[in-house]
């Protein structure tokens, strides 16, 4: 059959093939989200942090990448050997279970490093301190923001410059004998701070975004990381890759991910091209109903019932004794390989399992039946019976 497409649907297709073009040969824009993982390589990922980390600050102590929450840690990793446990987010939402595991990891020893605009409060009541963001009008305007440490014996006193990717926090309400300030911005405003806890310490930094792939190659601030870095002994790294914004994705359709990935997104367009393609040709012309066609009755049983009726009604017992006579012996013939004898009678009892007297009084009114010219239906239905009886019994 000739495929007719109608003139109608010409300018459709022709702006779908348009709109396909387009999205196939558009640069792409750069992605500036922040997911902060260790596999990203966009401006907000991780993946120059993280391969720092792994080569330059702890070349020779191992790394092991975590993806369930603290509360999930090995219960016996508190005891054994020390870590450095580094979180780096936009947001770490920790729940109360999740915190008190934390302090306990500290109390025996472990670092904690935390790179986050909030952390909390939780943690933050914890902690006794408060992550501000100082949403000022003139913060909003600003397009430039610095960062110290307060050690000088580490960078010197060096600044270090973060243009766009940084973030208008600091950290507010603490007490300053139960921590130490480590970094401050050039308002002066707390940016890093450390606090000991038993054996560990736990370090927060309010600009996670200085920890991104952006700011690794911008200017000297590798050089800012590898300060901050310094605080923290070498000791065996675990990476957090839980407390993430991606895990938000988590609770969102699916639909709404494959709009983010441009492969995914122009199948899913194609897809619904062929669907409304399929649906406009379908609507043309249907396939026939093929109709059900029943198969060939079975007229055996029916012709043997016929049959039966037939010498019924002509009230011939006789001639149906004999032939059932006649069909018993094949029976026996071909089952046990002997005759229906008197002197075979003992062997098929045998063989069969049906009493010999049984036998006996079947073979006596089988040859009474051959030798009488008629025979009325009570005896027809008597010698029918044994007979059944010996198919039914038999073994």
């Amino acid at each position: 059959m000739k495929l007719v497409i109608p003139k109608s649907i010409f300018p459709f297709i022709g702006v779908l093939i348009l709109l396909i073009l387009v999205e196939l040969f558009t640069p792409t824009p750069i992605d500036w989200t922040q997911n902060f993982n260790s596999h990203d390589k966009r401006p907000y990922g991780s993946f120059l942090m993280l391969d720092l980390v792994e080569t330059e600050f702890f070349p020779n102590q191992d790394l092991e990448i975590r993806t369930v929450p603290i509360f999930n840690y090995p219960e016996q990793e508190d005891s054994t050997k020390l870590k450095n446990y580094i979180y780096i987010t936009n947001h770490l939402e920790m729940k109360k279970w999740d915190v008190s595991r934390l302090i306990e990891l500290v109390k025996k020893g472990n670092q904690i490093f935390i790179a986050a605009s909030s952390i909390g409060k939780d943690l933050e009541d914890t902690l006794n301190l408060k992550i501000d963001r100082n949403i000022k009008f003139a913060n909003l305007t600003q397009t430039k923001k610095e960062q110290h440490l307060t050690n000088t014996s580490i960078v010197g006193n060096k600044t270090f410059n973060y243009e766009k990717a940084f973030d208008i926090n600091s950290i507010i309400k603490f007490n300053k004998d139960s921590l130490t300030v480590l970094g401050v911005d050039e308002k002066k405003q707390v940016q890093f701070i450390q606090k000991k806890i038993g054996k560990g310490s736990i370090s927060i930094n309010c600009q996670p975004l200085a920890f991104t792939n952006y700011n690794v190659l911008s200017d000297n601030n590798a050089e800012y990381i590898a300060g901050v870095f310094s605080y923290l002994p070498n000791l065996p790294i675990v990476w957090d890759e839980y407390y993430k914004p991606v895990t938000l994705f988590r609770t969102s359709s699916p639909l709404s991910y494959l709009m983010t990935k441009p492969p995914l997104r122009l199948a899913y367009y194609l897809l619904l091209f062929c669907l409304l393609f399929l649906l406009i040709f379908q609507g043309k012309r249907q396939q026939q109903i093929i109709p059900i066609i029943k198969p060939l009755r079975n007229s055996s049983l029916d012709f043997i019932q016929t049959l039966g009726r037939l010498y019924y009604s002509r009230k011939n017992h006789k001639d149906i004794a004999e032939k059932k006579l006649r069909h018993f012996k094949e029976f026996i013939r071909s089952k046990y390989h002997t005759e229906f004898k008197l002197g075979n009678l003992d062997d098929l009892s045998k063989r069969s399992g049906i009493a010999i007297k049984t036998l006996q009084i079947l073979f006596r009114q089988a040859e009474s039946i051959q030798e009488i010219s008629s025979l009325s239906q009570e005896d027809l239905e008597n010698f029918h019976s044994k007979i059944e009886y010996i198919y039914n019994n038999c073994k």
